[in-house]
């Protein structure tokens, strides 16, 4: 096997590919990425943890057939401060790679391609063209609030319904809440809703960066995601996602109109007197809304924002880092605050013409 690549095609391949290969897995082989020559112009680059699994097509010019695994950080490192444009690849006898560019040469130890795990083949599913970027956005605005409790697997990704017309994403960690929805014509139609796990998100994100368009399928146990001569299979969480419909709060008694930007600001400096314990208390009255927070160990925070509202007096206890990643996802100038009581969730979503919303569980105070 021997092949010659320009230096950045290369490392578009491997870039993808070591951000995938598992490192701390007991199999060694799953942290090589698979370099595979396809007739004579044409380098398989593929990489898989079991769960995520990346294939990429790049252009190369191939002196000779064959195929090896590499490390896929250690490559990726060699490559990337190689000092030449190009770079060529030719493998020896027991599986070891000479690489050269430039005036470099290094030599380094591999494994056999025929012990790398099978990919799954993405070229038999149905698919669906989406816009990257709203599929990017989706992802964005709901994997921030997916559970990293590994033993809550159920919460461990973002639940994706589609009708072929809406597209939905939703997330939780059982503390908040985010949900985002979007028209994609065309799109998916599926009967029932997946988990993407959140590792299959964040690999989907990076695909998806170049802008344009991909395309989406799912078939079970697999999402597809193929973007020009790059293919993502994500093995999806086989788990029932909770009824999330029941916890966004329907029954809207008072509902406060605040400045985003300046109701971000003031939780972040309530927030630097708070404690993993101690929320931090938002006040509503007709006068506009207080935020006060206090720690025994540090001190005590009050400050005053302009809002409209005109119901009932309220104060009501949350977790300020919450309430300022949810407001970051959003754009419009003003947002709204619904709740309900004291102890009920609070539902904040911008004011105008954003299919967006989050829910934060309140905290005693």
């Amino acid at each position: 096997m021997e092949f010659k690549i320009a230096k950045q095609e290369f490392l578009r391949g491997l870039r993808l590919a070591s951000g995938i290969a598992d490192r701390k897995s007991t199999m060694p082989m799953l942290a090589n990425v698979l370099l595979r020559t396809q007739g004579k112009n044409q380098l398989l680059v593929a990489a898989t943890d079991l769960n995520v699994s990346l294939t990429a097509e790049l252009k190369s010019t191939n002196a000779s057939d064959g195929g090896i695994t590499l490390g896929a950080k250690n490559l990726y490192d060699l490559v990337s401060n190689a000092p030449g444009d190009e770079v060529s690849l030719k493998k020896a006898d027991n599986h070891w790679a000479e690489i050269k560019s430039g005036k470099v040469a290094y030599r380094i130890v591999g494994m056999p391609d025929r012990d790398f795990p099978k990919v799954p083949d993405h070229r038999e599913a149905q698919y669906s063209t989406v816009e990257s970027g709203v599929l990017r956005e989706m992802i964005e605005r709901t994997m921030f609030s997916v559970c990293n409790d590994e033993t809550r697997f159920h919460l461990n990704g973002v639940y994706f319904e589609s009708d072929g017309s809406k597209s939905r994403m939703v997330s939780t960690d059982g503390h908040r809440l985010s949900k985002v929805e979007r028209t994609i014509p065309n799109g998916p139609k599926l009967s029932a809703g997946i988990i993407i796990p959140k590792k299959g998100l964040s690999e989907i994100r990076r695909v998806l960066e170049a802008g344009g368009t991909c395309k989406l399928a799912i078939k079970t146990p697999h999402l597809f995601l193929v973007a020009d001569d790059i293919a993502l299979a994500v093995k999806l969480i086989d788990a029932q996602f909770p009824p999330y419909e029941q916890v966004i709060p329907k029954d809207h008694k008072r509902v406060i109109t605040v400045d985003r930007g300046r109701f971000i600001e003031a939780m972040k400096r309530a927030q630097l007197m708070s404690s993993e314990t101690r929320g931090v208390k938002v006040a509503a009255s007709t006068n506009g809304i207080t935020i006060t927070s206090d720690n025994p160990d540090v001190g005590e925070v009050r400050e005053e924002l302009d809002a409209e509202y005109n119901g009932e007096a309220i104060a009501i206890g949350f977790n300020p880092k919450y309430v300022v990643e949810l407001l970051g996802q959003m754009s419009s100038d003003q947002v709204t605050l619904s709740l309900g009581g004291e102890l009920d969730p609070g539902l904040i979503r911008p004011l105008t013409g954003d299919d967006y919303l989050g829910v934060v569980m309140p905290m005693r105070i």
